[in-house]
């Protein structure tokens, strides 16, 4: 059997890495170094470089631009989600593997992965599980959630890897450092929404997916090793972060609940960002970190109406999910404890 009939019977895999600046966190070698020694039979990396600062660019091309399974892409605005779509519009592969600069994977993930996805073709969307690259005996995420006020959280963060979340389950969304996606399935809701940036885009396209009616799960079988926040160290950068994730935990919330959700729970999440802003700048000397409170509830404000367009764009999918379905995978908190948690306080 020739390598061309092989590559037929093998679904192509065409891995989407973001990078930014991960040269000179040291990231990018090991991450990009780890996915190439895969001997998966058909596969294709893509990097999606976010205008990168440093000899990212450079480095990639001297160290591994005669790879012919390597592709490098230069995006000339420094956001995350354009370089998602960047990567999905360039992509050859049934399946998109996406991964941040800093997770790295061990020869035979993408087998045992496409393996399970061939196998069930109503899942969308997937992820294994996420070690602490620093511990991996502990977890990192098995999976992405949030309560119906936007709060968002990472399932199984810090616990213990052995003995726990070893059962395949239901997720509400796949986390964004690496997750599986059926590329089929972009024809049926869209692409990431440029306009989140970065933050909260892996959670609308998966509040789309399950609308549609696909299955998002955690597959315990394949592992990934992730060192979390790593690319966020920067003082700036995570003011920058910090600005897209308040604006577009609001338009998760407008782009996607029902409207009797929105009524109850909108209200409350602006009265806490405007009191946590408040609390940030008066008696934390965060100035600069409370005041993206406020300015992210005037980009919503200002882009309302971009917002309901795609709005009524998402109600036009078939819906074959309801909401109560979506609402169980939700966790439950209280807003009170949460707000506490992200002051300190």
């Amino acid at each position: 059997m020739d390598l061309q009939t092989k590559n037929k019977k093998t679904p192509k895999v065409s891995v989407v890495m973001s990078n930014y600046n991960g040269h000179t966190l040291k990231l990018i070698d090991n991450s990009l170094s780890s996915i190439l020694k895969n001997n998966y039979k058909n596969l294709e990396v893509i990097v999606i470089d976010n205008a990168s600062t440093d000899d990212s660019v450079s480095f990639i091309k001297k160290k591994y631009g005669k790879n012919k399974r390597l592709k490098l892409i230069e995006n000339k605005i420094n956001m995350y989600s354009l370089g998602l779509n960047l990567g999905i519009k360039n992509a050859n592969g049934k399946y998109i593997a996406f991964f941040n600069n800093d997770a790295t994977v061990d020869n035979g993930y993408f087998q045992t992965f496409i393996s399970f996805l061939e196998k069930n073709k109503h899942i969308g969307l997937a992820q294994g599980k996420l070690l602490a690259a620093n511990n991996h005996a502990l977890i990192d995420c098995v999976g992405e959630t949030m309560d119906i006020f936007g709060n968002p959280t990472s399932i199984g963060h810090g616990e213990k890897a052995l003995g726990n979340f070893t059962t395949q389950t239901d997720i509400l969304s796949v986390s964004g450092s690496c997750s599986m996606l059926r590329k089929s399935i972009v024809d049926d809701i869209g692409y990431f929404d440029e306009d989140f940036g970065i933050g909260y885009e892996d959670m609308d396209l998966s509040l789309r997916a399950r609308k549609f009616g696909y299955d998002i799960v955690y597959f315990p079988n394949i592992y990934v090793y992730h060192k979390r926040g790593a690319t966020d160290l920067a003082d700036i950068v995570r003011i920058k972060v910090r600005w897209h994730f308040n604006k577009n935990r609001i338009m998760t919330i407008i782009k996607n609940y029902p409207l009797h959700l929105i009524i109850t729970t909108l209200p409350v999440v602006v009265l806490i960002y405007s009191l946590a802003g408040f609390w940030e700048i008066m008696f934390q000397n965060k100035i600069s970190l409370g005041l993206t409170r406020f300015t992210s509830m005037f980009w919503v404000l200002t882009h309302l109406s971009i917002i309901l367009q795609k709005r009524k764009q998402i109600e036009q999918i078939p819906t074959k999910n309801n909401w109560s379905t979506i609402y169980q995978l939700m966790y439950k908190t209280q807003m009170l404890q949460k707000a506490k948690e992200s002051l300190h306080i």
